[in-house]
């Protein structure tokens, strides 16, 4: 069992509730609760739950991506419990799926690559490369092998990031060296106009326009 993490870290690993969390990755809250769950949790929770409700840090939001995308691709969430509970063995790691590791999947398994090879996750053996499906969406930038933050949109959307030490991890634009939630720009351009945004935070138009499409992405 990981140990569970004093609050204060949460100003650097981020806060996220299963809401949060299901938002950012196209699940429902209680499917996200479900992977906490279990004496194999597929993603383990760092924080005590406040008032009842379960927290879960930035590092298990990148698990819970990878999670997200791989049961679209088809791999089973029988398949995706084995191989965290292998890794979390035999890296250590309370959250492998969050490492700096390509992971991908033909429908079915997972396979970590490795140059032009490819490793089954699920017993070590090689594999010939085979009709791999499509890539997960957006950009983890790591650093020392750990999730440094993430861009979801890096191609339309490329100054609006996830960045566990900036506000508690919630999405923000970052123009010149400052950091506004997006939820914030979005909500002052929609009662205001983006030329107002723009001018209150500090920021270009532009960027209040990057803030605007990713909240309308997450309420679609």
């Amino acid at each position: 069992m990981n140990a569970i993490s004093p609050w204060r870290v949460a100003s650097h690993e981020g806060a996220f509730t299963t809401s949060q969390v299901g938002r950012l990755v196209g699940r429902d809250a209680s499917e996200i609760a479900r992977w906490t769950k279990g004496s194999n949790p597929l993603i383990l929770s760092d924080y005590e739950s406040l008032e009842g409700r379960i927290v879960l840090s930035f590092d298990a939001l990148i698990e819970a991506r990878l999670v997200s995308h791989m049961l679209r691709q088809g791999v089973s969430i029988r398949t995706l419990r084995e191989v965290s509970r292998r890794l979390k063995s035999t890296s250590g790691a309370a959250h492998p799926f969050a490492l700096d590791r390509k992971i991908v999947s033909e429908g079915f398994r997972l396979f970590e690559q490795e140059g032009d090879r490819l490793v089954n996750l699920a017993n070590d053996c090689y594999a010939e490369p085979g009709l791999m499906r499509p890539a997960l969406q957006g950009k983890v930038v790591f650093d020392r092998g750990r999730a440094s933050h993430y861009i979801p949109y890096p191609a339309e959307l490329p100054h609006v990031r996830i960045d566990p030490r900036v506000a508690f991890g919630r999405p923000v634009v970052v123009a010149d060296k400052r950091a506004v939630p997006t939820g914030k720009l979005a909500g002052v351009a929609r009662t205001e106009g983006l030329e107002a945004a723009a001018d209150w935070y500090g920021v270009p138009e532009g960027d209040v326009e990057q803030a605007v499409a990713f909240e309308a992405r997450l309420a679609a």
